[in-house]
């Protein structure tokens, strides 16, 4: 099992694996809500799982929506 100090370095540096240090990561399945998302995680070498949570943070409005929105105020 990760130390705390571990799972924290893994977030700085999600690219190698927390138990190993090896590179050959595999993505899984995505499942996701409506505020979080989780992500399927295998390494190639040391065989170990684990899944990646991601949190809404923010919110960006769409570009095409904006000029949508522009062109039905100004009509052009």
């Amino acid at each position: 099992m990760l130390t705390e100090e571990e799972k924290n370095q893994y977030l700085l540096s999600p690219y190698i694996c927390p138990y190993c240090g090896s590179g050959e990561l595999s993505l899984g399945k995505v499942t996701a809500d409506i505020n979080r998302a989780g992500h399927s995680i295998s390494c190639g070498k040391c065989k170990k799982r684990w899944t990646n949570i991601y949190a809404l943070v923010q919110m960006e409005e769409d570009e095409w929506d904006m000029r949508r929105r522009d062109h039905a105020k100004t009509g052009k």
